[in-house]
């Protein structure tokens, strides 16, 4: 009668209070890829100059070479940011997919866990006299 006892709590546990803990975990990686890559930082500033790296401005008046040499040094800047922050954007998203794959292919399998067991300890049993 205990195993019974046993075997009905653990059902309880497995299909209740694991599928909360399991949800836990999955948030904390999607929180970690999440602050790894700094997602929503990057993304806020994916049109800023590449390291903060631009020209002081200069006058149009005073010295229009200067200027328009500063304009195309910052406008260089700003681009290799931007892709220099897409590539990262796409990195945290293929993080992001590959966590959430992840997450629902532990979830499937811990649903039918309690079956393959029962169905392995069977094919033992039976290989085992047979």
């Amino acid at each position: 009668m205990p195993i019974l006892a046993l075997t009905k709590n653990y059902l309880v546990w497995h299909y209740s209070i694991a599928y909360v803990d399991l949800l836990h975990i999955w948030w904390n990686y999607l929180w970690f890829v999440n602050h790894i890559f700094s997602f929503p930082e990057v993304v806020s500033s994916l049109f800023s100059p590449f390291k903060r790296l631009q020209e002081d401005k200069v006058s149009i008046l005073k010295s229009p070479e200067d200027f328009f040499a500063n304009l195309t040094v910052n406008i260089i800047m700003r681009i290799v940011g931007f892709f220099i922050r897409s590539a990262l954007i796409i990195m945290a998203l293929v993080g992001f997919a590959f966590v959430l794959l992840v997450g629902i292919a532990v979830f499937l399998f811990w649903t039918v866990l309690p079956i393959l067991v029962g169905h392995f300890f069977i094919i033992g049993f039976q290989s085992f006299f047979l």
